[in-house]
């Protein structure tokens, strides 16, 4: 649903966006993914809802696509809740792609953010698995941008039945059998600095300015797992406080 590429060489992910790249036509069929295992099923949904939940604070946000967002986000988390127990259930996987084409629609008209470099970062010069990857970083990054985004937030946590978007976008991930950890995926804590290094060198616009301390922490706290937080300047000191006291 999108015109966008990505190219991945000598160690660095870089994207692009060319129409003549996007299909004519795409075909969704729910019955063709009631074998899908249903970590790859949640872990891509997650993917998929990451798209339009950067599309709502994006710079070029419009209220379209905006509804469209908030809708896909829904669909998301309706399709992933309960899916483990009923992986056959047609009504759950029809909600899944009902979400992934709007979710992808969202991405085709507006532009990517933090949670997409860092991704693209981890993906493409540390060789961390996709979807796996969005999942495990999405809630960090919303709570990075919830300060300068808080209508974006209400609408999150809105489509999704919780109160705060990213503990609820990490709940969500962390119930369905996501990986919450980038330790889990294989990423080492000895590549913390390059990849913030990697991250911050070329940022895409984000509604926020970019710290790199804040996005080292924000790095720290995807790979133990830990629950999102606040990366906002007193919350960041207060950390650093608390940093290994039991």
């Amino acid at each position: 649903m999108t015109p966008i590429y990505g190219i991945t060489s000598d160690g660095a992910k870089r994207t692009g966006r060319d129409m003549r790249i996007l299909p004519r036509t795409v075909i969704y069929d729910p019955g063709l993914t009631l074998d899908l295992q249903v970590t790859i099923s949640v872990t891509s949904a997650i993917n998929a809802l990451a798209h339009a939940a950067e599309g709502l604070y994006a710079r070029d946000a419009n209220p379209i696509h905006s509804l469209m967002a908030e809708e896909g986000i829904a669909a998301i988390a309706r399709g992933v809740s309960g899916l483990h127990a009923a992986p056959r259930d047609l009504q759950k996987r029809t909600q899944l792609l009902y979400g992934a084409w709007l979710c992808g629609t969202v991405l085709g008209h507006v532009g990517m953010s933090l949670h997409h470099k860092l991704c693209h970062t981890l993906g493409g010069s540390f060789n961390l698995p996709h979807a796996e990857t969005h999942s495990v970083i999405l809630p960090h990054v919303l709570a990075y941008n919830a300060s300068a985004a808080p209508v974006a937030m209400q609408r999150i946590a809105r489509a999704i039945g919780q109160v705060n978007a990213p503990l609820g976008v990490h709940k969500l991930a962390r119930d369905n059998g996501a990986p919450t950890s980038l330790a889990e995926l294989g990423f080492r804590l000895d590549d913390l600095d390059r990849a913030t290094d990697l991250a911050v060198s070329n940022p895409y616009w984000i509604p926020r300015p970019i710290e790199r301390d804040a996005i080292r922490l924000l790095l720290e706290n995807a790979h133990s797992g830990a629950l999102p937080q606040s990366y906002d300047e007193g919350s960041r000191q207060e950390s650093d406080q608390n940093r290994g006291k039991p």
